[in-house]
């Protein structure tokens, strides 16, 4: 199919989602805001997102590899999530997603939306790095080399920032970090749900779904239903190789930027 007939099917179904959700709020039923964890690949973002919606305020449907470009986008991630997670009706707080892609957020000033919630997601360069190796090797037909995990790493952080940048000082933005979260859980989660303001704790322990291990994190440890410590370090990267001197340039930068928004401990927690 064209283009064209693709932007075209889009921007129907995101006025028609739009009607509907207009449609709900006449009859009652809250506008949920649109939680973005905004993350990198093996940050955590899918057992995050697993903590999240097991929270009777919270629906996800697991990594969707949406594109937010408008408003209109927030409005398809709020109905499919309502679909999924039912009853269509019931209230909800947020509808939440896991972004790990630059190219699924192109329109930076979007993240400013007042309906749009941020959570940064940061992993040290190290674990990250040998972590996509692995899941590379273990899961995808073409394995990555050490260079190409280094430059998707550098890159996405780079985005990371620029994304913090253009949210300035609002308040709808916070921090964490895969180490605080799997290492200090329940304060991590204390606070986290302090910042979004639920009405009850979020948990460490967490539903399995039928996308569990099919979409986002493959590997067997999402399936523990609960938050487990940091896994062991795999095959030891060599430390003077400069996609890893780049990675870790990449982290401390990011982390600097990200640090006044730090929810436990700040991100090298």
């Amino acid at each position: 199919m064209p283009a064209w007939f693709h932007n075209l099917r889009r921007e129907v179904t995101g006025q028609a989602h739009q009607l509907a959700e207009r449609g709900l709020l006449l009859s009652g039923v809250p506008r949920p805001q649109a939680l973005l964890v905004l993350g990198h690949m093996r940050s955590g973002s899918t057992l995050l997102l697993h903590l999240l919606m097991t929270h009777p305020q919270i629906a996800a449907v697991g990594e969707r590899n949406a594109v937010y470009r408008r408003r209109a986008d927030l409005a398809t991630l709020a109905l499919v999530s309502r679909r999924a997670r039912g009853p269509a009706r019931r209230p909800l707080r947020y509808v939440a997603d896991q972004v790990n892609h630059n190219h699924l957020t192109p329109q930076l000033a979007l993240l400013r939306d007042a309906r749009v919630r941020v959570l940064f997601l940061l992993r040290r360069p190290e674990p990250t790095l040998a972590s996509l190796l692995e899941m590379s090797r273990r899961f995808y037909d073409d394995s990555w080399t050490l260079e190409r995990a280094a430059d998707y790493y550098v890159t996405r952080l780079k985005f990371l920032q620029a994304a913090a940048a253009a949210l300035g000082g609002a308040p709808s933005a916070a921090t964490l970090t895969y180490e605080g979260l799997t290492t200090q859980p329940h304060a991590a989660l204390a606070r986290l749900g302090s910042f979004l303001g639920l009405d009850s704790p979020l948990s460490a322990r967490y539903a399995t779904h039928g996308f569990t291990g099919q979409r986002g994190d493959p590997g067997p440890r999402i399936g523990a239903g609960e938050v487990l410590p940091p896994a062991p370090p795999g095959r030891p990267l060599p430390r003077d190789a400069r996609p890893v001197a780049q990675a870790l340039a990449a982290y401390e930068a990011c982390r600097k930027t990200l640090a006044a928004r730090a929810l436990v401990g700040g991100p090298d927690a």
